[in-house]
């Protein structure tokens, strides 16, 4: 499976209009090459870096395996019909330097995992971790200015 974005390639910097100091737009976002049998895919966007422990800046499921695309802004303007933002989105926002953004999707072997509104990341993981097909992931990096 692959996890590609016009707004940043893979390793690249996220555009200042996607941080949430700046204009908290969500970046574009398209998967191909789904496994047999995905019944719908879930988004996570998470900051590893160590000051930021994990920080979750996004979480969505029950996006229909018929979904490959997010466009650019879809997490104000509207996400496809079926999806539900377990987190709203949080553009980047470092407390300084450079932090490392990881998006990862899972292509999942049921329709609606059970994830609670507002869930914690070991939460998603837990509600997921047996359901996965599949992972991608895409890599940015965002820094303060």
């Amino acid at each position: 499976m692959k996890l590609t974005s016009s707004t940043f390639a893979e390793g690249q910097e996220i555009p200042e209009k996607c941080g949430k100091r700046a204009q908290n737009v969500s970046p574009h976002l398209t998967w191909s090459d789904e496994p047999a049998g995905t019944r719908s895919f879930a988004l996570t966007v998470v900051d590893w870096h160590p000051v930021a422990r994990g920080y979750v800046h996004w979480m969505v499921c029950d996006i229909r395996p018929t979904t490959t695309t997010f466009m650019e802004g879809a997490a104000a303007r509207g996400l496809p019909e079926g999806t539900r933002q377990v987190r709203a989105y949080a553009g980047p926002f470092p407390p300084s330097g450079t932090h490392d953004y990881v998006f990862t999707l899972h292509a999942l072997d049921i329709a609606a995992p059970n994830i609670p509104p507002g869930a914690t990341l070991d939460e998603f993981n837990a509600a997921v971790s047996s359901h996965t097909l599949a992972t991608a992931t895409l890599t940015g990096h965002f820094t303060r200015r």
